[in-house]
């Protein structure tokens, strides 16, 4: 085999790998090291990468019924298998929850819990649940089992995930009543005709009661009930009672068939459709639908479930069980599955390694194969027990196959297609369970025989066959007698156990248990009496449906019902869904049901054919039974929960406006509503229900509310109307307006005097599906209670739209009320306002808050809307007062609403009481403090010149006064100084101080720095350069000491010699600086002896330096007294301060410049080998030195493979980046990965290839491109994506094979390859088949009004629709009518009868006196003058006799005819021109003809006395009558075909399509028919005149652009070179053409008798006239549904079509290959080959 071979072995291998990791949970791969999601055990790729021997994994303490929040647990985690030993690791970790405590020889890591050493199997931890509302909890775990010899090989490992759900209180029982009902309680799992009413999961039964319950039994025997909403049960799924499949537990496989693995529970998703029996395999599961399809879901590793893959599924998938065919019953086994169809045949697939699937084979199947079992006759039941399978037959036998009856080792020899089971002689079996590896029947007389496996006793026949307990039976496939006591109606099967319930409803169970039967852990060899009590359980068992007519048989083999196409039970005729076994019964509108009908409860609604009835939604209700829809919540009421029956009034303090609201408002604060009274608006309209009811209102009760009249608004559907009546004691008056408030009717009485006032739509302009508004009106200002009725009833019959009995209150709580001023309300929700509180006020209407009266305000009483203001001379001081305070003596209040008095301000002073003034104090005196009664005069040594002060005004220091009362004071003058106030004279200044200015109040101190040796001055003196004065004040400056200066004036100290400097005088202005090279340390030297030389190592570089400066790393200096240091050699370093050497450089370092202070270490990449090197040399290319310091030429590194080194000098090894790759060591570079590879990280040694659902085009890429939606990559290494075929699409991404494209389902399309999504049909066409590439456009008559559609709806009668494609009908015009559904044209209505309406089903005659003489009329039309009409549906009227008149219109008899022929008001005896025509009565033709006309030539063409418009039928007399003379005053002409004007006889070209009569008499096309072969184009245009499917040749080749190739080439019309061939095919055409000629001559003189040499299905075609051909260019192309196959070709090699290949009308390319080949490409895009030596059609096998 070579490299194919072996790239065949890698792929196998690779594949086996893949599906060992995809057996792998994806969420619970880990490793020893705590690190989730690898693949290999522990992350890193080298270590425990082996899954055998298999590891066991175990978690202990999870709470069995789920989780308590916050609650914690004690777990326990182990591994057992894999290899001997005690030594392991694991990884624990949770989606939710936290970690604590951990247990010996484990740790928390991240949250994480890991195992801290490798010396145990077996880890404790607490886990704390999370808080309520988190979810599902999900553990995922790896455990890694080691064999302790320090290496990986050997070492095992395995992963595994568990999910446990918060814990939840039982479910609300559903309504009380039986909810299966029909006939004998009892199960029968997995049929169509029964729920599954009794189970056994692991030990304990579980019983279904008929309330929804569940009864399970603990390890005490005590019955334990669940209150739950089941009518049928198997393993974990339930179905509810609404109808919808409940499913949960582990889920790793998608058993569940929730859509995603990490679910634990949820409701299975079958869209439109419902399950009626369900079945549980060991990791699979199955459902029949209503519509008796099958779906599967679960593990599908041997193909179990029955879809054509082997790929695990977490949502439902079809089973295709053949054509037409449905399933009656179903049994999921351990990996496989069968069913029993309609016909009576067993079909299985998936594991059939013991011949189970009975197909005489031991090979697996993931498509259902019809089972062989060779016994003749159709099965009613089946039975998959452990790796076999049974079924009972027609007439009552069982039949079984599979492990132990046809096969009895593993993929041994097949011995017989099936073995018979021998029951009792005259016994037939009615029921079948065997779960497991037993298995039981039921028998007709109610009795059980059991065989298989008997090691618990599980036959119930005393016996058991497992030695290790002492049993002395055996195994066997002979059936045994259970030794029930009594009749049993259902068995159920269980691992090791069996239970059946008696015809009084008692549980029997036997086999093994665990206490759950009589509370021990013994087997049970006999039927045990379980603790079951059906009238203490108050209900009874679930019913079973599965023998309607009494008579014992089963319904789907029931052959004494006749005319039962689907074996239901049910006769067709009387079968709403005769081809469907899972219903018979299309229940009308308020009922449901799928077998039998229901009345829907109240709270509730169903439509016809309701599987199941609705609940009203919150926010509506309905308070009858059977109804087929709710009502919306009235204003001023709310539903809160669904289903509710009655909906409830606001509360008082709350309020809702609206319909259909779930909750009410609470009225906001400022408001209230009391539930008492409310006030619909006048203005705009309140809503009402749109139904029927009695309402209660009241218009001006309160005095305060402006209630003029109530508005309301009502919904009218379509087809319904409405009528109203009021009652009231008071005067109202009612009317309703459409919604633009244009009045339809007003009331003909008012309420008063009892009567009642009504109103109705009927007659008025109103369109219904509209709003009326409805007014009720008070007159005379009258006001009081009303009462108004509602009846909305519907046109069509008048039955009413709800009930009228119901009363609603049509105003209370539909709004709040503002609080009134004075009131108000500070809460939201409140039935009343508060009155202000005295002291308090509320100013506005609506207010939250009372606000208290302002200080200068007071209110005594409460309730008040306004405050009083304090009078003038009165006040008041706080906010909220109840009365107002005078002002007291001393004080004032000068205005009105005062919040204060004012004290009279110093300077002021008042005697008096309630004053609004004070008195000013005089001049020479003063008032000190505020509310004083007098005035003060000033003492002497003050003075003051005002009047109203408050003191008088001491002398200011720096002034005196000498006089008492003065008025003023004096300033001191300069040089003089006066500290004290009050004083009478001023001090001169002293010694060292100066007083500068006037009116000084002290003399100044001279500052440090300046001095004054002189008394009563203004200045002082600045101390001079070399001297200093340190103090204030002073009189004398000092001269600065030896070693000090001073260079500047008005300096307090002298300056000290600096570091590096000297002074070595007094009185010194500067300082003299140390001499480069020398130093001086200290400070105030005063000689030039303090300067020390720079020692060796040191240097001084400039003058005046107060210390020597040690030479810098990298810088040395050997001598003394320098001034500057020496740098360092390059190759030598210095490597410390003050040095007085250099030190050359080691190999491994090196130093380029000059005065380095340390050598530079060889750089990675590079390295040096010498002393004193000044450069380092580079690693070469492919290699690299990680390193510094390098000292030989072997610190250079080759490139590991993955990586490469491409420069000199490199100091690490670069990765491969990603998408690329190297496998060498010591590269330079990478290499780019090929197309189909990928390296998705850097460093990698190799390229990866791509996985089937991905791909890469590219080279050099980092990983592979997912197959996009509607795509699929179905093998490794691909370059490109395939495209889903038109008609189907994929959603998803990443898909493997073409299986995962979907077809476009009803209602939708996909027009093309490739898609990702399909397109909905749009509003006006629809699609009722699926995998479709377009939609039908809807049928004139017909019309789809939304997107999506799998249907047209047909026009009602009333309706038409006269295109196709449209989303609406259009209303008959008036005058028009359509009578029945799907009209394309409205119907003219006849003469005699018109219409005055649009959309109308029929017209109304017209009455004597009218008549309706055109069709379409609209109106009748009354008798004109001289005219009458004696009869109703008159077309016309009757002429008063010759020579009468009428004296008006729409006379009704010739009785109001008068004589006067003529008109002219003269008798008739005695006039000569009776009609007055001008024509004399001897010579008129018409002597009592028309009147009041005259003869002439444009009036009388013959003269004859006939009026040519009126009287005469042939105005030219040429013979033809002028309704058939197109020429009536020509008396040559008479014809004019194509109405010219000019007569056929003369005209050249009579039907005017540009062919004159004598050319189209050549081309043998029509001379009246201008468009002879009614292809769109006129025979004088058309080039083919007589062939409707071409009419334009642009090359004048003779052949049509249609079907020419080559439309503007005259010499070519297909591939030139094929001409030859092309001639033998036009011959060889010729020849059959002939030959089909002859056939159909014989074909038609044989008749229709002989069709024997067609096959049936083509004799039906022929029958049919279904087999048509569809025609484009100059091909006949046949459908491809029944060509013939293509010859096979030898060249095998893909053909589509090119770019220039022609589509006919039926959307198929054509077109003509090099080689002369003829192909078309159907629009599904198949290909056919036309064989031209046949002359025939045929599919082409386009594929390599």
């Amino acid at each position: 085999m070579g490299d194919n071979g072996a790239k065949s072995r890698i792929i196998i291998i690779g594949t086996l790998l893949m599906l060992i990791l995809m057996a792998v949970p994806e969420t619970a791969l880990a490793n020893s090291s705590g690190k989730t999601n690898s693949t290999d055990g522990c992350g890193a790729g080298a270590c425990h990468s082996s899954t055998s021997p298999t590891v066991t994994l175990s978690l202990t303490g999870l709470p069995s019924g789920g989780y308590t929040p916050g609650d914690t647990y004690s777990l326990t985690a182990s591994g057992s298998g894999g290899p001997s030993g005690t030594k392991g690791g694991f990884n624990l970790d949770s989606s939710s929850g936290t970690f604590t405590n951990p247990g010996p020889n484990a740790r928390i890591s991240s949250g994480e819990v890991t195992h801290s050493n490798s010396n145990s199997r077996s880890w404790t931890v607490d886990w704390t649940a999370p808080s309520s509302g988190s979810g599902d909890a999900v553990f995922y775990m790896a455990i890694n089992l080691v064999n302790g010899d320090g290496g990986t090989s050997g070492d095992s490992w395995g992963a595994d995930s568990w999910t446990i759900s918060e814990a939840t209180s039982n479910p609300s029982p559903g309504p009380e009543l039986n909810k299966l009902g029909l006939n004998q309680p009892g199960t029968d799992s997995g049929s169509v005709f029964s729920y599954s009413a009794l189970e056994i999961q692991s030990d304990s039964p579980t019983v279904v009661l008929s309330n929804g319950s569940l009864v399970t039994f603990n390890t005490t025997g005590a019955p334990i009930i669940t209150i739950d909403d089941v009518i049928s049960k198997a393993g974990p799924c339930s179905i509810l009672y609404n109808r919808t499949l409940r499913c949960s537990g582990p889920n790793n496989y998608g058993q569940l068939g929730l859509g995603s693995n990490s679910l634990s529970n949820g409701t299975v998703n079958f869209g439109t459709r419902v399950p009626v029996a369900i079945s549980d395999g060991n990791n699979h599961n199955c459902a029949i639908l209503d519509d008796a399809s099958l779906r599967c879901w679960g593990r599908n590793n041997h193909g179990q479930l029955g879809d054509g893959s082997n790929i695990n599924r977490n949502s439902p998938v079809a089973v295709d069980l053949g054509s037409g065919r449905t399933a009656i019953s179903i049994s999921a086994g351990n990996d496989f599955t069968c069913a029993v169809l309609d016909n009576g045949v067993v079909k299985c697939w998936g594991f059939n390694g013991y011949g189970n699937l009975g197909d005489g084979s031991t090979t697996d199947s993931n498509v259902p194969l019809i089972a062989n079992h060779s016994t003749g006759m159709t099965a009613s039941s089946i039975s998959t027990s452990g790796y076999s399978t049974c079924a009972i037959f027609e007439n009552g036998s069982i039949s079984c196959w599979g492990k132990s009856y046809t096969v009895s080792t593993l993929n041994g020899a097949v011995t017989s297609d099936s073995f018979s089971i021998q029951l009792p002689s005259g016994r037939e079996a009615v029921d079948i369970d065997g779960k497991y590896w037993h298995t039981c029947a039921l028998l007709d007389n109610g009795s059980i025989n059991c065989w298989g496996v008997n090691t618990h006793g599980q036959w119930g026949d005393g016996t058991c066959s497992a030695s290790s307990s002492g049993c002395t039976g055996a195994d066997g496939n002979s059936p045994s007698y259970a030794l029930m006591p009594s009749p049993a109606i259902a068995i159920a099967t269980g691992p090791k156990s069996t239970c059946a319930i008696n015809q009084s409803y008692s549980l029997y169970c036997w086999g093994g248990q665990s206490g759950e039967f009589d509370g021990s852990s013994n087997d049970v060899l006999t039927p045990y009496l379980m603790n079951f009590n059906n009238t203490t359980l108050g209900e009874s068992v679930a019913f079973s449906e599965q023998d309607f007519d009494g008579d014992g048989i089963r319904n789907a083999m029931d052959l004494n019902i006749s005319n039962d196409s689907d074996g239901d039970g049910f006769n067709s005729s009387i079968d709403d869904f005769p081809n469907n076994p899972a219903r018979w019964t299309s229940c009308p509108d308020g009922q449901w049901g799928r077998l039998t009908c229901y009345i829907s409860p109240v709270g509730h609604y169903s439509l016809q054919g309701a599987l199941f009835y609705d609940r009203c939604l919150e926010g509506t209700y309905q308070p009858e039974q059977g109804q087929t829809g709710c009502f919306d919540s009235s204003a001023g009421y709310f539903v809160s929960t669904p289903g509710s029956a009655a909906q409830q009034h606001c509360g008082p303090g709350y309020y809702q406006p609206s319909l259909a609201q779930t909750s009410c408002i609470a009225s906001p604060a400022g408001n209230y509503t009391n539930g008492q009274y409310g006030d619909a608006d006048s203005a705009n309209p309140s809503p009402l229900q749109s139904r029927s009811a009695t309402y209660l209102g009241q218009i001006g009760n309160q005095t305060w509310s402006n209630d003029t009249g109530d508005v309301f608004s009502i919904f009218v559907p379509r087809d319904a109307g409405l009528f109203l009546e009021l009652t009231s004691q008071s005067d109202f008056s009612l009317s309703i307006s459409n919604s633009s408030s244009v009045i339809l009717a007003t009331s003909n009485y008012s309420t008063s005097g009892g009567n009642t006032a009504t109103v109705t739509t009927n007659g008025t302009g109103f369109t219904n599906s509209s709003t009326i508004l409805v007014a009720i009106s008070p007159n005379n200002s009258t006001t009081g209670n009303y009462t108004f009725l509602v009846g909305m009833f519907y046109t069509e019959d008048q039955s009413l739209i709800g009930n009228q009995s119901e009363v609603i209150d049509a105003e209370i709580q539909i709004g709040y009320f503002q609080c009134r001023a004075g009131t108000y309300q500070s809460k939201t929700g409140r039935s009343n306002c508060d009155l202000a509180s005295p002291g308090r006020y509320v100013s506005i209407s609506g207010a939250t808050s009372e606000e208290l009266c302002t200080p200068g305000n007071y209110q005594p009483l409460s309730g008040q809307s306004s405050c009083l203001t304090a009078q003038q001379g009165y006040y008041v001081t706080q906010s909220g007062a109840l009365s107002q305070t005078p002002a007291s003596p001393g004080n004032y209040v000068p205005n009105s609403g005062a919040s204060s008095q004012t004290q009279c301000s110093p300077g002021n002073y008042q005697p008096s009481f309630a004053q609004a003034s004070c008195l000013v104090a005089d001049p020479g005196f003063y008032v000190v403090s505020s509310g004083s009664f007098n005035q003060t005069a000033c003492n002497p040594g003050t003075y003051q010149p005002s009047s109203g002060s408050t003191n008088c005004i001491d002398t200011s220091p720096g002034y005196f006064t000498t006089f008492s009362n003065s008025t003023s004071q004096i300033a001191c003058s300069p040089g003089t100084y006066q500290p004290l106030p009050s004083q009478s004279s001023c001090m001169s200044a002293s010694p060292g101080h100066f007083v500068p200015g006037s009116a000084s109040i002290a003399q100044i101190g001279c500052d440090p720095g300046f001095y004054q040796p002189l008394s009563n001055q203004t200045f002082c003196l600045q101390a001079t350069p070399g001297h200093y004065v340190p103090t204030g004040s002073s009189a004398n400056q000092t001269p600065c000491d030896a070693g000090s200066y001073q260079p500047s004036y008005g300096s307090t100290e002298c300056i000290n010699s600096s570091g590096g400097h000297y002074v070595d005088s007094p009185g010194s202005t500067s300082e003299t600086p140390c001499p480069a090279g020398t130093y001086n340390p200290f400070e105030s030297a005063n000689s030039s002896t303090f300067c020390i030389d720079a020692d060796p190592g040191h240097s001084v570089p400039t003058n005046g330096s107060s210390g020597q400066t040690p030479c810098a790393e990298g810088n040395y200096q050997p001598s003394s007294g320098q001034i500057s240091c020496i740098a360092a050699s390059p190759g030598y370093f210095v490597g410390s301060s003050g040095a007085s050497s250099e030190t050359p450089c080691p190999p491994g370092f090196w130093g380029n410049q000059a005065g380095l202070s340390e050598c530079i270490e060889a750089s990675p990449g590079y390295y040096t080998d010498q002393n004193a090197s000044v450069t380092q040399t580079p690693c070469p290319v492919g290699t690299y030195n990680p390193q510094s310091m390098g000292n030989s030429s072997s610190s250079c590194i080759d490139s590991s493979p993955g990586h490469y080194a491409s420069i000199l000098g490199a100091s690490s090894q670069i990765p491969c980046s990603t998408g690329e790759y190297q496998p060498s060591t010591g590269q330079a570079s990478c290499l780019e990965t090929d197309p189909g590879f990928y390296a998705d990280t850097s460093g990698m040694a190799n390229q990866i290839e791509c996985q089937p659902g991905k791909y890469q085009p590219s080279p050099s890429q980092e990983g592979c491109l997912e197959a996009s939606p509607g795509f699929f990559v179905d093998s490794p290494m691909s370059t490109d994506q395939t495209p889903c075929p038109a008609g189907t699409y994929n959603p998803v991404s990443s898909a493997i094979n073409q299986s995962a494209c979907i077809e476009s389902g009803e209602g939708h399309y996909v027009p093309s390859p490739g898609s990702s999504r399909q397109s909905p049909c749009i509003a006006g066409t629809f699609q009722n088949q699926t995998r479709q590439v377009s939609c039908i456009e809807a049928d004139p008559g017909n019309y789809v009004p939304v997107d999506a559609s799998s249907s047209q709806t047909a026009c009602s009668p009333g309706q038409y629709q006269p295109s196709p494609g449209q989303i609406i009908c259009f209303s008959t015009d008036p005058g028009y009518f359509t009578a029945e559904q799907s009209s394309s044209s409205q119907e003219a209505c006849q003469p005699g009868t018109y219409q005055p309406s649009s959309g109308q089903t029929s017209c109304l005659d017209t009455v004597p006196g009218y008549f309706a003489p055109d069709s379409g009329q609209s109106d009748q039309t009354p008798a004109p003058l001289d005219h009458y009409v004696p009869n109703p549906r008159s077309s016309s009227t009757e002429l008063c006799p010759e020579g009468t008149i009428t004296i008006s219109s729409a006379s009704v008899s010739v009785d109001y005819c008068l004589s006067d022929t003529d008109g002219d008001r003269i008798h008739d005896g005695a006039d000569q021109d009776d009609d007055g025509d001008g024509i004399n009565d001897s010579q008129d033709k018409c002597p009592l003809g028309l009147t009041e006309w005259s003869s002439n030539a444009n009036s009388d063409n013959d003269s004859d006395g006939c009026k040519d418009t009126e009287e005469d039928d042939d105005d030219d007399n040429d013979g033809f009558p002028d309704l058939q003379d197109d020429l009536p005053l020509d008396g040559s002409e008479w014809s004019d075909n194509d109405l010219d004007g000019v007569g056929d006889n003369s005209d050249t070209d009579d039907d005017n399509d540009g062919s004159p009569d004598i050319e189209e008499e050549q081309r043998n096309t029509s001379s009246t028919d201008p468009d002879s072969d009614d292809d769109g184009f006129m025979d004088g245009i058309d080039d083919f005149p007589l062939d409707p499917s071409e009419w334009i040749d642009s090359d004048m080749d003779g052949v049509g652009d249609n079907g020419d190739a080559f439309p503007n080439d005259p010499d070519r019309q297909v591939k030139e070179e094929q001409s030859t061939m092309l001639i033998f095919v036009a011959l060889f055409t010729v020849v059959i053409v002939v030959g089909l000629i002859l056939l159909l001559v014989g074909w038609k003189r044989g008749g229709d008798d002989d069709l024997s040499y067609l096959s049936d299905s083509e004799t039906k075609n022929s029958d049919n006239n279904t087999n048509k051909t569809i025609v484009y260019s100059t091909v006949s192309v046949p459908s491809s549904v029944s060509v013939p196959e293509a010859p096979p070709r030898e060249e095998k090699r893909i053909v589509s079509a090119p770019s220039d290949a022609k589509m006919n009308d039926n959307g198929q390319l054509v077109w003509v290959d090099e080689s002369g080949n003829v192909y078309c490409q159907n629009p599904d895009g198949s290909i056919l080959f036309f064989d031209q030596l046949s002359g025939s059609w045929g599919p082409l096998n386009n594929q390599n």
